[in-house]
């Protein structure tokens, strides 16, 4: 079930085709999928294995993967394109945007900052409590944030802002900013923005359901089952969507790289001005800019990156941009170090050779 699939005709290289083939000869059971660009090049995607397991279709070429908290790029790239507009200040407190009685934030909430909730430094708790996080809630995506914010916001920030705690609330918190100052739900300012402004056609949220589309898998006493797309179990909340429920095939993907790295070059100033992608690259605490993990391998000069996962998918999105380079992967099984692995060797390939 190993196929490779370039777009429009773009030459692989051998080396990372090499790579992309070993791997999915060692994991014949799932799906992956591949995405490359130097500069502002067409996509080479490639993909391998079966929709899901013990599935005899082959995944499509075009198959949209769940990309996880890589989506949370997406929701600081949307607060920052709010902010070069001038609707928003990332340092202003977030009670200037929600206020009234339909914001009942208590002090330390109110006083917290879009830039410490982007760069994961005010001081929120990782994840809503458990009970929580089960519920699905029958109303929009929108209105369940405000339903889940509203049992924390009223309480005291658990913990001094400043220092880096990966926070998924946080985000959620995000979303409801720019929802709040746009009147317009965060999906529908994804889709706009970046869906149908970038031309990103096979964005959408929640488990992928698309023709050809890989079914995530879930371990039950070890063993990976395959979950339909439309059961709730097959992903997160919808309301949990600026934290990470976007999926989208790999062309893709790698083009929301490539527009980074065009933007951070100053070419792309209506997607972003210079100083403002740059911002997005920049640490705020630790290695963690605005929805960018920032690296300084010295083989390559430097890496922006995320990973994301649901526990159902694991895909990785690097840009390298010393090298000019986009590598995107991702897998149907939550399996972290091969499809980090993956990207690695994958990025490593091609910067090879290309010298």
């Amino acid at each position: 079930m190993l196929g490779f699939w370039p777009y429009w005709g773009m030459a692989q290289d051998a080396s990372a085709s090499d790579v992309f083939a070993r791997t999915a000869q060692v994991a014949p059971k799932q799906a992956f999928g591949v995405a490359y660009a130097f500069g502002n090049d067409t996509p080479t995607v490639m993909v391998a294995g079966p929709r899901s397991r013990g599935d005899g279709r082959s995944v499509a070429p075009d198959a949209p993967f769940h990309i996880g908290s890589i989506s949370k790029s997406f929701t600081a790239t949307l607060l920052m394109q709010l902010a070069q507009e001038g609707r928003v200040s990332l340092s202003a407190p977030i009670g200037t945007y929600l206020s009234g009685p339909k914001y009942p934030l208590h002090s330390t909430w109110a006083a917290l900052t879009l830039e410490q909730l982007l760069s994961h430094t005010a001081g929120l708790q990782v994840n809503v409590p458990l009970r929580l996080l089960a519920k699905r809630f029958a109303e929009t995506p929108m209105a369940g944030r405000q339903r889940v914010l509203s049992e924390l916001w009223q309480k005291p920030v658990p913990k001094p802002a400043g220092k880096m705690r990966y926070s998924n609330v946080g985000y959620v918190l995000a979303g409801v900013v720019a929802e709040e100052v746009m009147g317009q739900s965060w999906e529908d300012q994804v889709q706009a923005r970046f869906g149908r402004g970038l031309g990103l056609t096979s964005l959408g949220f929640g488990a992928p359901d698309a023709p050809g589309a890989p079914l995530g898998h879930v371990s039950i006493v070890g063993v990976k089952k395959p979950l339909a797309a439309d059961v709730p179990e097959a992903d997160n909340p919808a309301w949990m969507g600026p934290a990470g429920t976007i999926h989208l095939n790999m062309a893709d993907l790698a083009r929301w790289g490539q527009v980074h790295l065009q933007a951070c070059k100053g070419e792309a100033p209506r997607f972003l001005r210079a100083e403002n992608c740059r911002r997005l690259w920049t640490p705020v605490s630790r290695n963690y800019g605005l929805g960018w993990i920032i690296e300084q391998p010295k083989e390559f000069g430097s890496k922006r990156w995320h990973n994301g996962s649901n526990n159902r998918w694991f895909a990785v999105l690097a840009v390298y941009p010393e090298q000019d380079l986009v590598v995107a992967t991702a897998s149907n099984h939550a399996t972290a170090q091969r499809v980090t692995k993956l990207e690695d060797k994958m990025a490593r390939a091609l910067v090879a050779g290309a010298r």
